[in-house]
């Protein structure tokens, strides 16, 4: 679903220097936006709060921000792997009619997954009172629905108005903050949802606009995928990865009970935040160039291989594929390379510039080091799922999640010094053995395309052939 990706792409090398810094722009925001509102949010409500409000609801509003953002992003991970693999097989297929159904069930299953992820957390977790409880579960559920709106985002055409939507609730959070001043939790929580909803609506508007279909609940759509167990573990297993980390760390010696039962770890918490908005950068080179590149070379071995080419061309169009991998993981890691060894260097002065915690250092220092192996893992699972094989991308992500749960588990009574090494070691593991299984399956790809991984002849359950 790259549609925008080739958009801004066009963008960037059609209108000089404008086109590049405006596909950057846009790229960013389409690419993180999840992750921009709540940088945002996080920022403001640790500048304006802690002079305004007490600090119990100063703390109250953080951890209600962390959990509600990194638990949607878990819940809803396995459901818009799906929904997003379905979207795209009936984009190819040409029924354009079916999108919105789809993000119709998706958005349904979401929201009964966010409401009870929201009544066990805040509700009985947390003990918050009904209405920060109500509210609290509302801002979940509206990160959750915003989270299987992206996806469907990149199959549009248009990237104006996902700016403008994003755009849009952050001013209006920022304006209501600073403007109307709440001092009450409850009016603060009410505040980002009203920023989050009117984010949603312009977002879900957006998509409406390229498919204006009238959606129907398809509920039995998810049966008729198939791997779609595979899908929805890829998924799964690449959010849990980010995130594992940070939940062990809530539980470390310097941790702190924030919410009933709801732990934190601000110095973790802001430090790695922090780091893992640096991503953002290689996130979008992956969406306006690497990707749209890769879609190019292997949609020309595939037509290759449909048609009448021989044996030759075939070989030809493969090498050109491996080729592409190749340029496109050395631009990748150089330029995230660059901006990891800023932060390296500038870490003390990010820290004081944002007014965090001075310890958060190392874990700053070391999460954006992990980034740079983070993103080789996700770019080489791009192009797993473009060869169908899902499996592999459940490896990889089980394997980062392995490696940095037991990595913090070890170092956590190192404190400080320890914080981010566990993010980074599950992301080297994971970026190397992405690399092995991407070449692996490149270097055979005309046999998988014809026999390996073909349903004709395997059948239909293959997950690592």
């Amino acid at each position: 679903m790259a549609g925008i990706g080739f958009k801004l792409d066009r963008l960037a090398r059609e209108d000089g220097l404008r086109g590049i810094a405006g596909a950057a722009c846009h790229g960013a925001v389409i690419s993180s936006g999840p992750w921009l509102m709540t940088a945002s949010a996080v920022l403001i409500l640790n500048g304006w709060t802690r002079s305004a409000m007490a600090p119990a609801d100063h703390m109250l509003l953080q951890t209600s921000l962390v959990y509600a953002f990194s638990i949607s992003a878990v819940v809803t991970a396995p459901i818009a792997t799906v929904a997003t693999r379905l979207a795209s097989d009936r984009l190819y297929m040409g029924d354009r009619d079916a999108v919105p159904s789809i993000l119709l069930t998706a958005l349904l299953w979401t929201t009964a997954a966010s409401l009870i992820a929201g009544t066990l957390l805040f509700g009985l977790a947390a003990g918050m009172r009904p209405d920060l409880f109500l509210l609290a579960t509302a801002m979940m559920t509206l990160f959750s629905q915003i989270w299987i709106a992206g996806p469907f985002l990149h199959a549009t055409h248009r990237y104006a108005p996902i700016f403008v939507a994003y755009l849009t609730g952050v001013g209006l959070v920022t304006s209501a903050l600073f403007l109307v001043a709440p001092r009450g939790p409850a009016a603060v929580l009410a505040t980002i949802c009203g920023g989050l909803l009117a984010t949603l609506g312009l977002l879900l508007a957006a998509v409406r606009e390229d498919f204006p279909s009238v959606p129907i609940w398809r509920p039995d759509w998810l049966t008729q995928n198939r791997g779609a167990l595979a899908l929805g573990l890829a998924g799964l297993t690449n959010a849990v990865a980010v995130w594992i980390d940070k939940w062990m760390l809530w539980w470390a010696p310097d941790s702190m009970a924030a919410l009933g039962a709801l732990r934190v770890n601000p110095v973790n918490d802001q430090a790695s935040f922090l780091g893992l908005l640096t991503m953002i950068p290689g996130l979008t080179l992956i969406l306006v160039t690497t990707e749209t590149r890769f879609d190019r070379a292997f949609g020309a071995l595939m037509d290759h291989c449909t048609g009448t080419a021989n044996r030759r061309r075939i070989e030809n169009a493969r090498r050109k594929v491996a080729f592409v991998i190749r340029r496109d993981l050395r631009l990748l890691m150089v330029q995230q390379a660059i901006i990891a060894a800023f932060c390296w260097v500038l870490a003390p002065e990010i820290i004081r510039f944002l007014n965090l915690d001075a310890r958060g250092i190392f874990g700053l220092r070391l999460t954006a080091l992990g980034v740079v192996f983070h993103l080789v893992a996700i770019q080489m699972s791009i192009i797993l799922s473009y060869y169908d094989l899902f499996g592999r991308i459940v490896a990889i992500w089980s394997v980062f999640i392995i490696v940095s749960a037991a990595t913090t588990s070890f170092y956590s009574s190192a404190g400080i010094a320890g914080f981010g090494f566990g993010y980074l070691t599950g992301a080297v593991a994971a970026a190397s053995v992405a690399v092995a299984l991407v070449v692996e399956a490149t270097v055979k790809l005309t046999y998988l395309v014809f026999v390996g991984n073909n349903p004709a002849v395997v059948g239909q359950a293959r997950l690592w052939p």
